[in-house]
C-alpha cells in the first residue's frame, strides 16, 4: 500500500491541514513507512510516532458523524496517560483523522 490507496481510507489533504493547525511547526507528519498505519509525526524530541489504522477509513474520508461519534467514544476509554501527552498515536487519531 502506498500513496495512491491512503486515499481509499483518509483525506491526507485535509489531515496535514489539521496537523499543521494542531502542532504548528513543532512536529513533521508524513504517510507512515508501517504498511499496517496511514500516517507518521516526528516529535520535536525526535520520536516517530505512527498512527491511523491503514484498511479502515477515517472521518476525513466517510464524514459520517456517528461513525465519528462511536469512534470518539470509544477511544475515549483507552487507558493510560495518552491525554496529557499531545503526540500520542490515540491523540493524534483522535484530533488529526476523527
Amino acid at each position: 500500500m502506498g500513496k495512491k490507496s491512503i486515499r481509499l481510507y483518509s483525506n491526507p489533504t485535509e489531515v496535514y491541514r489539521r496537523a499543521k493547525k494542531y502542532l504548528g511547526n513543532t512536529a513533521k507528519i508524513g504517510l507512515s513507512t508501517k504498511k499496517e498505519k496511514k500516517y507518521m509525526v516526528t516529535t520535536p524530541n525526535g520520536r516517530i510516532v505512527h498512527f491511523g489504522q491503514m484498511g479502515y477509513e477515517d472521518y476525513t474520508k466517510h464524514k459520517n458523524k456517528t461513525r465519528r461519534k462511536n469512534y470518539l467514544n470509544r477511544s475515549s476509554r483507552i487507558r493510560g496517560d495518552w491525554k496529557k501527552d499531545k503526540y500520542s498515536a490515540n491523540n493524534l487519531s483522535r484530533i488529526l483523522l476523527w
